[in-house]
C-alpha cells in the first residue's frame, strides 16, 4: 500500500517546487518591473505650417512634428498609438461607439472585448449603474473638438514590440475619457488614435483621470514617478523616446540641471512650470518679466504636445523685433531659475528657431492670448525641447534639463530647396502596396484607403505605401517635396492659437503634410 502512495506524494512535491519556482519568478519579475525603467520609442509625424516672414510680405513653411508611441488598454490588451504630452491631462481614446469618420480611420477601443473594462457615470469614478445616465466631457484642440464618456480600465505602457515587450511592461488602472463623437478635422489627418496626457490635475477631467497622479500615488507599476523625453531632430538619423521611472544619462551630453516647479500653482494650472528671469537677444536683455516685484520672474510651461515657441503677445513682438531681418540671425538665451538659486541658460541658435530660404525668413515663434486664469505664461515647445533632453520628476516637483546628445548623422532629406540639384532619376519601383507600414502606423489597409477616397486626399501616404491600390505605378518615382506641391493646403485668414482644458495646438496656419518617418530600428 505505501508504495501505492509514493508517487501521489512526489507528485505533491513536485507541485511544491514548481509552484515556489514559479511564485519566486513572478516575485523577482515584479520587483524588477518596480526597479527598472522603461523606455517607449516614439514615431514622428512631419506636418508644414506655412508662417509669415519676417517682413510680413509673403509665407515660408516650418516643418513641425507630433511625436506619438504605443500604449495597451485592457484585457486582453488592445493597442492604440497616442501622443505623450505635457500639455495635455487626460488619456483619450476613441471608441466603438464613436460612428464619425474620424474615429472609423482609427483603432477604437471595445468595452464589451475588454474582462477589466468599467463605465463610469460621473468624472469622480462613480461605476454606471444599469439605466442610469451618465456624464460626458467635450474638449476642443485648436479647430477640432471631441466628447467623450468616462471609462475605467487597465492601462499597460510596454518597452519595444513582440514577445519580450511582455516581460518588460508596467500596468495600472486608469480612468480614461472614451470618445464617441470626433470631428473630421484634424483628427482624420493623423496618424495616431488618442492622446496620452502627461499634465496635472488643472487639466484632467478628475483626479483619477490623471497619470502622473496614479504614478504617484500607486507606486504600483512603475516606482518612480519620473519621465523623461528625448525628442530627435527632424534633420538627423535617429529615434525619440520616451522613458519611465527615470532617465537615461547616455542621452545626455553633460550633466543634468534641476529646475524647480511652483507645486500649487502648477496643479492648479495644469501645466509643468518653470520660472524664467529674462530673455536675451546676442547679449542684449528684453526685460521681458519686468513687473513691480523686487525679483521679476515669467511662468514657462514645458509643453512636449507643442511645436513652437509661444509667449504673450508684446514679450514675442519685442522678442521678434530685437531679432531683426534675415541677414544676421542672432542666437537666443533663456535664463531659467535653478534649485539652487543659479541660473540654467536654454540657447537657440537660428538653426533652432529659423527656416531661411534665400532672402526670406519665419521663426518659430508664435503669440498666444491664454486665458485669465492661465496669465502671461511662456510655453517651451518642440523647437527648445528637441535641443534639450528634459526630465519630469513628479514626486520631487522638479524638471531636469541638459542638452540632448543627438548623432551627428543626416537622415536622407526629403525636401528639395531652392538652388539645389535636382535629384537623381530613382529606379522603377515595383508595383505593390505596403500593407504591413499601413497597419503598423494604424491605418486602413491599402484597399480600404483607396475606396474611401483617400489616395487623392492623403498623397504622400499613397505614394509611399499604397501605389498599386491608388493606380500610381505608372507615374513613376517622385520626390516629397513635388508631392507637397501636389496637395492642397488648407488656408484661414490668419494664424492663431487656440487653448482649452485640455491643452494648446496651433490653427489657423496654411497645412500640408510632409511625411510619416517611422522607427529606423524593428525594436528598440
Amino acid at each position: 500500500m505505501a508504495a501505492a502512495f509514493t508517487p501521489i506524494c512526489a507528485e505533491k512535491r513536485i507541485s511544491l517546487q514548481v509552484f515556489a519556482v514559479v511564485f519566486s519568478l513572478r516575485t523577482i519579475l515584479a520587483e524588477q518591473q518596480l526597479k527598472d525603467t522603461l523606455t517607449v520609442p516614439l514615431q514622428e509625424y512631419i506636418s508644414l505650417y506655412e508662417r509669415p516672414t519676417q517682413d510680413g510680405h509673403s509665407r515660408l513653411p516650418l516643418r513641425v512634428s507630433e511625436y506619438y508611441g504605443s500604449v495597451l488598454m485592457g484585457t486582453p490588451p488592445q493597442e492604440f498609438g497616442v501622443v505623450f504630452d505635457t500639455g495635455s491631462g487626460n488619456i483619450v481614446l476613441p471608441t466603438l461607439k464613436c460612428a464619425d469618420e474620424a474615429c472609423e480611420d482609427h483603432h477604437r477601443f471595445s468595452s464589451g472585448a475588454s474582462r477589466s473594462s468599467v463605465q463610469l457615470a460621473l468624472e469622480d469614478g462613480t461605476p454606471l449603474r444599469p439605466g442610469q445616465d451618465r456624464d460626458t466631457t467635450t474638449i476642443t484642440y485648436g479647430t477640432g473638438k471631441l466628447t467623450g464618456e468616462y471609462i475605467q480600465d487597465m492601462l499597460c505602457l510596454r518597452q519595444g514590440s513582440g514577445p519580450a515587450a511582455v516581460m518588460n511592461s508596467a500596468c495600472l488602472k486608469m480612468d480614461f475619457l472614451g470618445v464617441t463623437q470626433e470631428s473630421r478635422f484634424p483628427f482624420t489627418e493623423l496618424p495616431f488614435d488618442g492622446i496620452f496626457g502627461l499634465g496635472f490635475g488643472g487639466l484632467s477631467a478628475g483626479p483619477s483621470f490623471n497619470f502622473v497622479n496614479r504614478l504617484v500615488a500607486a507606486n504600483e507599476a512603475i516606482r518612480s514617478p519620473t519621465f523623461a523625453f528625448f525628442l530627435g531632430r527632424l534633420d538627423a538619423d535617429e529615434d525619440s523616446e520616451i522613458t519611465f521611472g527615470g532617465y537615461r544619462p547616455e542621452r545626455l551630453e553633460g550633466d543634468v540641471t534641476w529646475l524647480p516647479v511652483p507645486k500649487d500653482e502648477a496643479d492648479e494650472k495644469g501645466y509643468w512650470l518653470v520660472t524664467m528671469r529674462d530673455i536675451y537677444v546676442g547679449d542684449k536683455p528684453l526685460h521681458v518679466c519686468d513687473d513691480f516685484r523686487s525679483k521679476p520672474r515669467c511662468q514657462v510651461a514645458m509643453d512636449t504636445g507643442t511645436a513652437l515657441m509661444m509667449g504673450p503677445r508684446h514679450g514675442v513682438a519685442e522678442l521678434l523685433r530685437h531679432i531683426g531681418g534675415c541677414q544676421s540671425i542672432p542666437s537666443i538665451r533663456f535664463d531659467l531659475d535653478t534649485i539652487d538659486g543659479g541660473i540654467f541658460s536654454v540657447i537657440l541658435g537660428p538653426d533652432d528657431y529659423a527656416e531661411v530660404k534665400g532672402s526670406d525668413c519665419a521663426f518659430a515663434f508664435q503669440p498666444v492670448d491664454l486665458p485669465p486664469n492661465l496669465g502671461p505664461m511662456w510655453v517651451f515647445g518642440q523647437t527648445a525641447l528637441r535641443k534639450y533632453y528634459t526630465i519630469y520628476d513628479a514626486k520631487k516637483w522638479h524638471v531636469g534639463i541638459g542638452l540632448a546628445k543627438h548623432t551627428v548623422k543626416k537622415r536622407q532629406s526629403t525636401l528639395v530647396q531652392e538652388g539645389e540639384p535636382p535629384p537623381k532619376k530613382a529606379e522603377p519601383e515595383v508595383c505593390e502596396d505596403d500593407n504591413k507600414n499601413m497597419v503598423w502606423n494604424h491605418l486602413p489597409g491599402c484597399k480600404s484607403f483607396a475606396s474611401m477616397g483617400y489616395c487623392h486626399r492623403f498623397s504622400p501616404l499613397a505614394r509611399k505605401y499604397c501605389r498599386l491600390s491608388c493606380a500610381l505605378c505608372t507615374v513613376g518615382s517622385a520626390s516629397e517635396a513635388q508631392l507637397v506641391g501636389e496637395k492642397d493646403l488648407q488656408e484661414s485668414s490668419s494664424a492663431s492659437v487656440q487653448v482649452a482644458g485640455s491643452g494648446m495646438s496651433l490653427s489657423g496656419a496654411r497645412r500640408g503634410v510632409v511625411k510619416v518617418r517611422t522607427l529606423s530600428r524593428e525594436e528598440s
